[in-house]
């Protein structure tokens, strides 16, 4: 399929929550889930202990001293929070988890580098549908490679400060280098928007051609061509959303030429929508840590406004379709939704059951977490 995700399809994922009463779910800062302790400070350090599962593999040397740790930093990881009479519901910052585990290290196995690759983008786009200067192509080309782990530096953003002495690759490339870019791509996009009389709505059509280079030497990667059909009522919506997903297509090319150019072991991405709560996000991703090949596998992005996540995965000796083969004999309930091997990524779908799951604490109060080293 050439739209993977279709992740906004799927209505009620991993739970909800809303703007007002504090619900379990996925949220923008992360998640909040259902905590039972004699505390609220207590039910703020289960909470933090209990979604390490979703960075660390269980067990580990590195899980048991990060929950040591994290729980003496509570605080620091967690947001709102409602608490009466011994339960009560924690949001989580994962953003903030995932920059503590990144600095100490633990989030990439050995063996894979240890340095997003950076990207500066350079994308012209229709004057009529720009967003202070960033389209609707641009920004989904960003979001998409951030998916994929990769730093993605837009250019025409005034403040990311991008400064080029000339128009051509060798200079846009010094630019980039200044920036710290270890990859540029240069792309144009076009779209358009006709009227369907037969629906009355608006089909936009949108194109991205872009060009990819190494930055060192202004070397040529590739062209990459991705084309995306959008219906809506709206024809500037219809020329945006067609942008948008023009952009996320084009994404997944660029990463996995990064990806291939980069070494032998290869990252893939886990699109999941679906599901109950973290629970089952975390047996997902102890079948995915199972399979023979996998190195690694960490919550990379979550979409509380979807409900949707992206989970990062290491792979050695194996690619993103023996992933899917594998995982399906692992968790026959889950429902592969797509597969794309040159993207280095796949979708799934989580069985959903109704919502109820609830953290308990094991250990009296004052005990350390219950986790074996």
């Amino acid at each position: 399929m050439r739209r993977a995700l279709a992740v906004a399809a799927a209505a009620g994922l991993l739970g909800a929550c809303s703007f007002g009463r504090l619900k379990p779910g996925l949220t923008k800062e992360g998640a909040a889930v259902a905590v039972a302790a004699p505390t609220e400070a207590d039910a703020r350090r289960l909470a933090v202990d209990g979604a390490l599962d979703l960075f660390l593999a269980p067990g580990s040397t590195a899980s048991a001293r990060m929950a040591e740790d994290f729980g003496g930093r509570a605080a620091e990881f967690t947001g709102r929070a409602r608490f009466k009479k011994g339960k009560g519901v924690v949001e989580l910052r994962f953003a903030k988890m995932l920059q503590a585990l990144d600095k100490e290290g633990l989030l990439r196995p050995a063996g894979f580098p240890s340095q997003e690759p950076r990207v500066l983008l350079l994308v012209s786009e229709p004057q009529g549908i720009l967003d202070l200067g960033v389209g609707p192509a641009a920004d989904a080309l960003r979001r998409g490679l951030s998916a994929y782990g990769m730093t993605a530096i837009d250019g025409r953003d005034s403040l990311n400060e991008f400064l080029a002495k000339g128009k051509d690759p060798a200079a846009l490339a010094a630019g980039a280098a200044r920036l710290g870019a270890e990859w540029m791509v240069v792309a144009a996009a076009s779209a358009s928007a006709e009227l369907d009389p037969a629906t009355r709505t608006w089909r936009g059509r949108a194109t991205l051609v872009a060009d990819q280079y190494e930055v060192a030497g202004a070397a040529p990667v590739g062209q990459t061509q991705s084309d995306a059909s959008v219906l809506d009522t709206s024809s500037a919506a219809a020329r945006g959303k067609a942008l948008d997903q023009a952009g996320e297509d084009a994404a997944s090319k660029v990463a996995a030429e990064i990806v291939r150019r980069r070494s032998g072991r290869s990252e893939g991405a886990v699109f999941v929508v679906g599901g109950s709560g973290l629970d089952s996000l975390k047996s997902l991703l102890a079948a995915v840590r199972a399979v023979e090949g996998v190195e690694g596998a960490y919550l990379g992005v979550w979409r509380g406004e979807e409900q949707s996540v992206v989970l990062r995965v290491f792979m050695a000796g194996l690619k993103i379709d023996g992933l899917a083969a594998r995982l399906l004999r692992r968790y026959p309930s889950l429902t592969l939704m797509s597969v794309e091997p040159e993207a280095g990524r796949l979708a799934v779908e989580l069985p959903t059951e109704p919502y109820g799951e609830e953290v308990s604490l094991p250990h009296a109060v004052g005990e350390g977490p219950g986790r074996d080293e």
